[in-house]
C-alpha cells in the first residue's frame, strides 16, 4: 500500500500544471473478494512474524547473505 501511494504521489508531482485528460473508463476488471478465513490467518501470522524485530534483522541478513552469494559468482563488472 506504502508503494501505490508513493508512486501515486511521485506521478502527480511529475504531471502537476500539466492538463492531461482522465479517463477511466472501463479500465481493469472487477474481481470478486475471496472470504477464505485460513487464508487470512496465515498472511496476518506471516505479517506479525516479519514485523517481529528478531525475525527482520533474520531475514535481512539472509537476503545481504544472499546477495553477497550471488556477486562472488559473478564475473567481471
Amino acid at each position: 500500500m506504502k508503494c501505490c501511494v508513493i508512486l501515486h504521489n511521485m506521478i502527480l508531482e511529475d504531471e502537476r500544471g500539466l492538463n492531461l485528460p482522465c479517463f477511466y473508463d472501463n479500465v481493469g476488471t472487477r474481481v470478486q473478494p475471496e472470504r477464505n478465513c485460513c487464508r487470512v490467518q496465515a498472511f496476518l501470522e506471516a505479517h506479525r512474524e516479519t514485523e517481529d524485530a528478531n525475525t527482520h534483522g533474520q531475514l535481512r541478513d539472509d537476503l545481504v547473505e544472499h546477495l553477497w552469494q550471488l556477486d562472488g559468482r559473478r564475473q567481471g563488472p
